[in-house]
């Protein structure tokens, strides 16, 4: 754990482990800290984030050999979202890559840097003969750790603290900040979102750095727990919710994170067999209806008329505006959006189910346009909304 545990601790962190980390999971109100992730800024410690390195001028043809993404498309400062499959084409973790020209960083939520490193290591020297030009492979955990910060102003606050360059800055793309520290932009809950890279002995002075500037925009500081929401409204790979289930990319509608126009890698001829032969179910998201839809659960089953077609992963209520949601796995005929009603069975009886596109919601951070709101200037409106208002009185007042 980072030495930010003890601070954690002292302010009255709820504690949990997350990828064998000992990790904040609440500080106290998740519904609060949510609703600063979509609001505002939510800033979390993510020291569970397993990062590695691989180093050399033939990296990234170990990296393409072992990952589901085209790593030789990235180019300096970029990054990427992928996954990495087992020898039967299921899901092992997903993973962002960083490129910085001959050396990639490789960060998950779901494996330790060893893990990876031994996973980059094995490929190297699988590939010892055809690959030679590699440099090194290594952890960097205990070195480096992650700071999240996520919410529709975000960017404000990372602008403020390291420049306006940062408003400029792409999706999956990163910049060097103070020294050899990263600012990578990315997040999987459709807001604003960036990842502070930064060395392990930085970490609290860091903290203490953002939540000095992060006062002004009533940022809010969090745990892991906020997750679970976020993550039913916004759907993206989470095996505590999905592994039990599935971890197929095929089946859980995930191949846009794969490439199968490039050279081998671990686990594509057993996806391109599944695709071949077809595969009979798939993930979809839904709406449940009527007065038991609230009860829904993972495991609960669907049916088309009297025949089982599937069953729940994953459910929850949105906490905008109360529709009971999730993601269900259905036999691969109906498993498309705005099938139904279908009838789904709970522990209090039965509801109505209506398949439905994913994500559930039209994130905030949509109505925030960096060149033109701020949460801070009151010369500026906060969002579209607010812009709209603005207009009208200002027409009302010239009339």
């Amino acid at each position: 754990m980072t030495n930010l545990k003890d601070m954690h601790i002292s302010h009255g962190a709820k504690m949990g482990v997350r990828n064998g980390v000992e990790i904040p999971l609440s500080y106290g109100d998740t519904a609060r800290e949510i609703a600063a992730a979509r609001k505002h800024i939510l800033l979390t410690d993510y020291s569970h984030m397993g990062l590695a390195e691989i180093a050399g001028e033939d990296a990234y043809e170990v990296l393409n050999t072992i990952v589901g993404g085209d790593v030789s498309a990235l180019r300096d400062e970029q990054g990427m979202y992928t996954v990495l499959l087992d020898e039967e084409g299921k899901i092992i973790t997903d993973v962002y890559i960083l490129c910085d020209e001959e050396r990639f960083i490789v960060m998950t939520e779901w494996l330790k840097g060893d893990e990876l490193r031994d996973l980059m290591q094995a490929a190297v020297d699988r590939y010892k003969d055809e690959f030679s030009e590699i440099d090194g492979v290594k952890s960097l955990d205990g070195e480096r750790g992650v700071l999240h910060f996520e919410g529709p102003y975000s960017w404000e606050l990372m602008a403020e603290m390291f420049g306006m360059d940062v408003v400029g800055l792409p999706f999956h793309e990163y910049m060097f900040v103070e020294q050899d520290e990263i600012l990578f932009r990315a997040g999987k809950h459709g807001e604003f979102s960036y990842k502070l890279v930064v060395p392990v002995a930085r970490f609290a002075e860091v903290w203490e750095q953002a939540l000095a500037a992060g006062e002004k925009y009533d940022m809010v500081v969090g745990g892991l727990e906020y997750q679970r929401q976020v993550r039913i409204e916004n759907p993206c790979w989470d095996p505590s919710a999905l592994a039990a289930y599935s971890r197929c990319p095929v089946e859980l509608q995930m191949q846009w994170a794969l490439r199968y126009t490039k050279d081998d890698f671990i686990g594509k001829s057993a996806i391109e067999q599944r695709l071949a032969q077809g595969v009979t179910r798939r993930a979809v998201g839904f709406e449940a209806h009527g007065e038991n839809a609230a009860a829904a659960a993972p495991g609960d089953a669907v049916y088309f008329g009297d025949k089982k077609i599937g069953e729940v992963m994953v459910c929850g209520t949105i906490a905008e505006d109360g529709r009971h949601v999730g993601r269900a796995m259905l036999s691969e005929a109906l498993a498309y959006a705005d099938v139904g009603p279908l009838r789904l069975v709970t522990v209090k009886g039965d509801a109505e189910l209506r398949t439905t596109a994913i994500p559930f919601l039209r994130n905030f951070s949509f109505m925030v346009n960096p060149s033109e709101h701020s949460y801070v200037d009151p010369a500026k409106p906060k969002h579209l909304l607010e812009q709209i208002e603005r207009k009208k009185q200002a027409q009302a007042a010239a009339n």
